[in-house]
């Protein structure tokens, strides 16, 4: 008898943990607002009663987004969210929601400014998502620049501004001239002084560069 009770014991937590990805389809519904990004076809706001989590423990919670996102491809136009989305961090707020923050990833390189944010109600509804990300897309992540040689081009070019050093270089994809570049972030430095370059991976062509000094 002791045996009958663990096992309905273990199967109830197991069903806690688990939820039926057809209700996570959004697909058809009338009730919920979305607002697109139409440069680059993917929503810039989902908001509604989106999904349910009050049956999953709160440790699965950030499982079960990446259901949520897989169940509406068509929607979020993320063919392998598992993949494509990296967290950045969860926190929760003042109100006792919880909203959690992923960066876009092309086979692990992230896209410079892609963010997509998933928020959850005190209900555990999820009630809205909202940012700003590209679709799927299929792109080389081979530099033919190195990273050593993109640090060469910053530092000419931030001699202009007293740079001294390479303080990190990191490959991301940069969108530039309407399009999605390969990219070496680098951030020098020189003295209390900071300066970013976005120097392209295939051509090392400068992209894009700003001063990060901090006062």
């Amino acid at each position: 008898m002791k045996h009958v009770l663990w096992l309905a014991v273990l199967i109830g937590v197991n069903c806690a943990h688990r939820i039926d990805p057809v209700s996570l389809r959004l697909a058809g519904r009338q009730d919920i607002e979305i607002t697109r990004d139409e440069r680059l076809s993917t929503p810039s706001l989902v908001r509604g009663k989106l999904a349910n989590l009050s049956g999953i423990d709160v440790k699965k919670h950030a499982e079960t987004i990446m259901l949520f996102l897989k169940e509406n491809p068509e929607l979020f136009r993320l063919q392998s969210p598992e993949s494509e989305l990296r967290l950045s961090r969860s926190e929760d707020d003042d109100l006792g929601f919880r909203h959690f923050r992923y960066e876009r990833l092309i086979n692990q390189v992230p896209i410079y400014g892609d963010e997509l944010i998933i928020h959850i109600n005190k209900q555990a509804d999820i009630y809205q998502v909202n940012g700003q990300y590209h679709a799927s897309l299929v792109r080389t992540t081979t530099p033919d620049i190195p990273a050593d040689r993109a640090g060469a081009i910053a530092l000419e070019l931030g001699a202009a501004h007293k740079m001294q050093k390479v303080e990190k270089s990191t490959l991301i994809f940069y969108p530039a001239h309407g399009d999605l570049h390969l990219a070496w972030q680098v951030r020098l430095m020189g003295g209390i002084y900071r300066w970013e370059y976005f120097i392209d991976a295939q051509n090392g062509t400068l992209l894009f560069d700003q001063d990060r000094r901090r006062f």
